[in-house]
C-alpha cells in the first residue's frame, strides 16, 4: 500500500515513555503486501519467520527488531513501544475506545501502512484486513480464541500451511511427491517466536494461557520449530505430577508459607481484639474521669496507667505482626507466579 503517510509519533502520541515508537521506515520492516483484505491473504515477502509480541518486559527487550528474517507481529497498542511492526492485530470490537488516554489509536490503524487484521474491514482504514475466522474455523474444526495472540498464531500456522502447501504442490508438479517426512522437513524450515507474552495473572492465566499453549501445540506437531525465551512463562509446569507434591519455587514450599500467613493472620486478628477492647475501656475511663469535673478517684487514674502501656504494647505488636504478614504475602504472590513460568524478581529495583 503506497502512498500512505503515517503521522509522527509526537502527533498521535504514539511513543510510550522510554521507548522508540513504531517507525515505519525501519531498516529491517517487511512491507508486506495485502492480496485480499476480504479474504484475509497477505504476502510475507519470503520471510518464514514470524515473531508473537506481546507487552510483558520480560522478554519483549528480546523481539527481533533488526533482524530482516523475521516478521514482527504487534497487537492493540504494542507500537507506543517497540520500533519496528509489519503486522498488526486488533481484533476488539471496541477498539476505538479504551485506548491510552491523549493517544489517537484509530488515526495510527488509518495511517500506519501496514496490515491491520481486525474483525471487519473499515473504508476509512485502506490497510485493515479482515481477519479469516470462518476458514481458520472449518480449517481446524473448533473454536477456541481466547485472546488476540491465540488469533496471531493460527493466522501464522495458516500462512505457514499455505505456504508448505504451494511448495508441495510445486514439487509435485515436476514429479516429485512430498512425503509426510518431507512435508515435516518443510515446516522445519519455518519458526514461530513468542516474546513478550507470559499470561500468568488472572484471566490470562485462568482463560488465555491454555489456549496459547494449544497453538502451540498445533504448530509444534507440524514440525514448525519454535523460540521461547527462558524468562517466558509459557509451556511451563508447576511441578511433574506423580513425582513432585507441589512447585519448587523457593527454599519454602507453597503450603509451608500459606500456613504461616494464615498464621499471622489469626494473630493480627486476636491483637485487633485486644486493641479495640483496650481502646473501649480507657474511653470509658476517660468519660468518667471528665463526668467526675476534675474530681477523679484514685482508681480510675491507675487503670488508666495499668492499661494504656497494654494498648501502646498492643499496637507495636500488631504493627509488627501486620509488617510480617504482608511480607509473608509478598513472597508468596511472588513464589506463586513464578510456580506458573513467571520470572518475577522478589525485589523491584527503581
Amino acid at each position: 500500500m503506497e502512498g500512505i503517510s503515517t503521522s509522527s509519533n509526537l502527533e498521535y502520541a504514539n511513543q510510550a515513555p522510554g521507548a522508540t515508537g513504531y517507525q515505519k521506515d525501519h531498516p529491517a520492516a517487511a512491507h508486506c503486501r495485502i492480496i485480499d483484505r476480504e479474504q484475509g491473504l497477505i504476502d510475507l515477502m519470503g520471510r518464514k519467520k514470524i515473531a508473537i509480541c506481546g507487552f510483558a518486559s520480560s522478554t519483549r527487550p528480546l523481539i527481533p527488531f533488526d533482524n530482516p528474517d523475521w516478521i514482527v507481529t504487534g497487537l492493540n497498542q504494542l507500537y507506543r513501544h517497540i520500533p519496528r511492526v509489519d503486522v498488526h492485530f486488533d481484533i476488539h470490537s471496541y477498539w476505538e475506545q479504551d485506548n491510552v488516554e491523549g493517544t489517537d489509536h484509530p488515526a495510527w490503524i488509518r495511517e500506519c501502512g501496514i496490515p491491520v487484521f481486525m474483525s471487519e474491514m473499515y473504508a476509512d482504514s485502506p490497510t485493515s484486513v479482515r481477519y479469516p475466522i470462518e476458514r481458520l474455523l472449518k480449517k481446524h474444526g473448533l473454536d477456541y480464541f481466547t485472546s488476540t495472540v491465540a488469533f496471531e498464531l493460527a493466522w501464522a500456522i495458516d500462512c505457514i500451511d499455505r505456504d508448505v502447501a504451494a511448495r508441495a504442490q510445486a514439487a509435485a508438479s515436476d514429479n516429485n511427491v512430498v512425503s509426510a517426512e518431507g512435508a515435516r522437513g518443510l515446516y522445519g524450515e519455518y519458526e514461530l517466536g513468542i516474546f513478550g507474552i507470559d499470561m500468568i495473572v488472572g484471566t490470562e492465566y485462568e482463560v488465555q494461557k491454555a489456549c496459547v499453549e494449544f497453538w502451540i501445540g498445533v504448530a509444534e506437531g507440524r514440525g514448525i520449530k519454535f523460540t521461547i525465551p527462558p524468562a517466558c512463562a509459557l509451556l511451563k509446569q508447576q511441578y511433574r505430577y506423580g513425582y513432585e507434591r507441589e512447585p519448587a519455587v523457593g527454599l519454602l514450599p507453597l503450603s509451608e508459607l500459606a500456613a504461616r500467613r494464615a498464621e499471622l493472620e489469626r494473630t493480627k486478628g486476636t491483637l485487633v481484639e485486644r486493641m479495640n477492647g483496650l481502646n473501649g475501656a480507657i474511653q470509658v475511663l476517660n468519660q468518667v474521669k471528665a463526668s467526675l469535673n476534675g474530681q477523679t478517684p484514685e482508681p480510675i487514674d491507675a487503670k488508666l496507667k495499668e492499661l494504656i502501656p497494654q494498648l501502646e504494647k498492643t499496637v507495636a505488636e500488631l504493627q509488627t505482626y501486620d509488617g510480617a504478614f504482608q511480607e509473608c504475602a509478598h513472597v508468596h504472590a511472588v513464589l506463586e507466579l513464578r510456580s506458573r513460568g513467571g520470572a518475577i524478581p522478589l525485589v523491584q529495583h527503581p
